[in-house]
């Protein structure tokens, strides 16, 4: 009897075992199963075709209203210094998936991370919670979309701009490396920044300026960025003989090879005319190669007696300033292709930028010696010898870049070698604004910098991967 208890409380001790086994098993057998490989497929597919939705709706909702009523940010005033800005967390999950290419045979990979929300910026302006504010506060407010003035702004004072530092452009997701770019998007209220071989899309609101997206080419170390006229793709350019064009709406990245008819082996600076027309590519020997911006092939080149150094387009894109290492600087007719006059740089000797006011009335050059020269450009385009309405002497060192705000009452200017190096022009009595850069070591060496579409912003980019961005408070739209 005790051999048959034994062997009963046996069995009965094995079928509980194998009851809590398959217990076990049915409990835990539902968090091993994977997602097939068709799932996953469909899942990323779902949440890519959202993310070029939210990007598309960022892009073009803009020209998609109508008559709608013009939503206002509140300024940044309210920002604490940057020094104390707590961390933004994170939009959301980032995902990696390889990049569209023109030539298959070419082994690069591109990262593409995206957030996976559709942020507030992708809302319609319908779909936004409007807040009250006082009429006190409304001078301290920035239209959220850009477009016309409400009223014409008084005219800017001399002596102390009223500007005000922001979060970082880049706040949410510093670079690594020095910002080679950064520009305003010509209609939304994004800006791009680009160091080493990442570029950087952030929604900008003064406060936590959002990151939209980031790309990543590898060994493509990027030069310059710039968003097309349209606003709906980014071109970049390396020291290569290719570049890539990023189709923002579809959400591909494009490589545009060998540019066929041109010889040069680097390009990694171009320009992009207002009209939306054309790309100019700066190469070697004094050569420029004007491409379709459209089909992306050269139609035309260009060539000056010395090395080219900078360039830029008339506002209405019918005509080319060109400067190089001799000291003159070449007008070009972009329709006929023809250089119909030449002026002497007066002082220089090389030449290092170039930029013109958006109403054609100032021409600005820099020079290897860190002389600007300020130029009447109707009187300049007669006169081989004309003389510089000023010559500014406060950059010691080559400059890297001058830029016109969009009313042509503010310049703004950096030399990428020393510390602090940037500067503000008032036009109207050209003279240089006593209170800028402020005493913050975080500029550091400027390398580049832009002002938003109607100068509601001011954004710089230095040699610590930080794009700084300024609020100028006399002006009322982004």
């Amino acid at each position: 009897m005790l051999r048959r208890a034994a062997r009963r409380k046996d069995t009965t001790s094995q079928a509980k075992r194998q009851d809590s086994e398959d217990a076990e098993e049915h409990t835990e057998g539902p968090k091993k199963v994977l997602r097939t490989f068709q799932d996953k497929k469909t899942w990323k597919a779902a949440r890519k075709a959202k993310e070029e939705s939210a990007l598309e709706e960022l892009v073009l909702g803009i020209q998609r209203r109508e008559e709608e009523p013009i939503d206002r940010l509140e300024d940044a005033e309210e920002q604490s210094e940057e020094g104390s800005d707590d961390d933004v967390d994170s939009l959301g999950v980032t995902d990696t998936r390889e990049a569209a290419w023109v030539d298959d045979d070419d082994d690069s990979r591109t990262r593409v991370e995206k957030t996976s929300d559709i942020p507030s910026w992708a809302q319609t302006s319908r779909g936004r919670k409007r807040e009250h504010q006082s009429d006190d506060d409304s001078d301290e407010e920035l239209l959220q979309h850009t477009g016309d003035l409400l009223a014409e702004s008084s005219a800017l004072p001399r002596g102390n701009i009223n500007i005000k530092r922001c979060s970082d452009v880049n706040k949410t997701y510093p670079h690594q490396g020095p910002v080679r770019r950064v520009e305003f998007h010509p209609s939304a209220q994004v800006c791009l920044t680009a160091a080493q071989d990442v570029l950087g899309l952030f929604q900008i609101d003064g406060r936590n300026n959002p990151k939209i997206q980031t790309l990543h080419l590898e060994k493509f170390p990027i030069r310059t960025a710039r968003f097309s006229t349209c606003g709906r793709e980014v071109v970049l350019a390396s020291a290569t003989r290719w570049f890539f064009v990023y189709d923002m709406i579809a959400g591909k990245v494009i490589k545009i090879p060998k540019i066929r008819g041109v010889d040069d082996t680097s390009l990694p600076r171009f320009e992009v005319s207002p009209d939306g027309k054309f790309l100019l590519f700066l190469g070697k020997n004094g050569f420029m190669h004007l491409l379709s911006a459209k089909t992306k092939e050269c139609v035309s080149s260009l060539k000056m007696n010395s090395d080219v150094s900078a360039a830029t387009f008339s506002r209405d894109s019918r005509h080319l300033y060109s400067v190089g290492d001799a000291g003159e600087v070449y007008v070009w007719d972009v329709g006929t292709r023809d250089c119909i006059h030449k002026f002497v740089d007066d002082g220089c000797t090389h030449a290092t930028s170039i930029a013109l006011s958006h109403n054609s009335k100032y021409l600005a050059t820099g020079s290897q010696s860190g002389v600007v020269n300020i130029y009447d450009a109707q009187h300049a385009a007669a006169s081989s010898y004309p003389k510089p309405l000023k010559a500014l002497l406060n950059l010691t060192t080559p400059v890297t870049q001058t830029c016109f705000n969009h009313s042509g009452e503010v310049m703004a200017m950096c030399s990428s070698e020393v510390f602090k190096a940037a500067r503000l022009v008032h036009l109207p009595t050209l003279s240089v604004f006593s209170n800028f850069p402020e005493a913050d070591s975080t500029v550091k060496r400027v390398q580049c910098l832009d002002f938003s579409p109607h100068s509601g912003y001011l954004a710089m980019g230095n040699n610590q991967g930080r794009a700084l961005l300024y609020r100028i408070k006399h002006y009322k739209d982004f």
